[in-house]
């Protein structure tokens, strides 16, 4: 009798395993067959769309596209990525793109981007660039984005316009952008490490650059309704900062609101943090040689509100364009 239980004991045992081996093979194979599936939906749309942005305004192209990432991932792939904005007059080419999205959470996706890039902007803007390591993440929802990144290390590139004589060489070790909706709101920031320009074959010393702003009634910007054709008019925003460092204690720092007004005029009641007013003065004045009396007469009046120190806290005043120190106004800024 015990022998014959330890048997039957034994055989339900073995079924047992045979049902969990073949429910996980079921699993698998329906698993499988749902991401294949879903890899094509995703594909043909992605196709669809691109197709169809060809004939408007705003178009995509992505070559060789493909759809990887089986099995934990999915993800679109491209041998290279370009977009044409036709109302601004905008297009740009990039290298490969790689995404990819956990598959039980599809909405946040990660992304890199290879270079070389070109951004082209009529009539003839041209701006060149490179980098070693561009990567991204988005969390998106059917209404749009929520929130998006962006690092970057050792860019380099160069900006050209010849009908305004520009040619600007750019190098930065790290760079990062974040946006992200704030109820009707939009927050930015961004920063530059070792920022460094090369103007007409000056090369000026590296700068740290960093801004933190909230931009009125933007998140909108980030749904399918997308951002204004006239952007920047009409906006209004919180500069929490704009800071730059050269180093050695020689900081700038910027604070307060400004609007943009419908006829590109900029408004704002800034407070300006500065040290080393003498050493800005000669920064702004070998970067913009044609700037450089009015970044001596606002050195002179800054210095005079500072009792004369390096050091100093100012409002500074922006209307219609017209920038003012206290009472004085010490310089333009043109219209965007």
């Amino acid at each position: 009798m015990a022998s014959s239980s330890r048997a039957a004991d034994a055989s339900g045992v073995t079924r047992k395993l045979i049902l969990l081996a073949i429910a996980v093979v079921l699993f698998v194979a329906l698993y499988t067959g749902v991401w294949f599936y879903a890899a094509s939906w995703i594909k043909d749309r992605v196709e669809r769309e691109l197709a169809a942005s060809a004939r408007g305004m705003h178009s995509a192209a992505c070559s060789d596209l493909s759809v990887r990432g089986y099995p934990f991932r999915i993800g679109v792939f491209c041998d290279s990525v370009a977009i044409d904005d036709r109302p601004s007059g905008l297009s740009a080419t990039f290298g490969a793109l790689r995404s990819a999205a956990q598959v039980y959470r599809p909405g946040h996706a990660v992304f890199e981007l290879d270079g070389p890039a070109q951004v082209r902007v009529t009539p003839d803007l041209v701006f060149d660039a490179d980098w070693d390591l561009m990567h991204a993440s988005a969390v998106a929802w059917t209404d749009g984005l929520d929130r998006f990144s962006a690092a970057y290390d050792g860019l380099k590139g160069k900006l050209n316009m010849p009908s305004e004589g520009l040619s600007v060489g750019i190098a930065a070790a790290h760079g990062e952008k974040h946006v992200r909706q704030s109820g009707d709101a939009l927050d930015v920031a961004a920063s530059l490490d070792a920022l460094s320009l090369d103007i007409d074959g000056k090369a000026l010393p590296p700068m740290n650059v960093a801004a933190d702003l909230t931009i009125a009634d933007a998140a909108k910007w980030l749904t399918a309704e997308g951002p204004p054709p006239n952007l920047p008019l009409g906006t209004s925003a919180e500069l929490r900062t704009l800071s730059f460092d050269l180093g050695a204690g020689q900081t700038l720092a910027l604070s307060g609101p400004v609007t943009v007004g419908d006829d590109g005029t900029v408004s704002g009641a800034l407070d300006l943090t500065i040290e080393g007013i003498t050493a800005w003065r000669d920064r702004v004045s070998e970067l913009f040689p044609q700037a450089a009396k009015t970044a001596k007469r606002v050195a002179e009046a800054v210095k005079v509100l500072s009792g004369g120190q390096e050091r100093a806290v100012v409002k500074v005043n922006i209307r219609q364009g017209t920038v003012y120190l206290g009472l004085f106004p010490v310089a333009e800024i043109p219209p965007l």
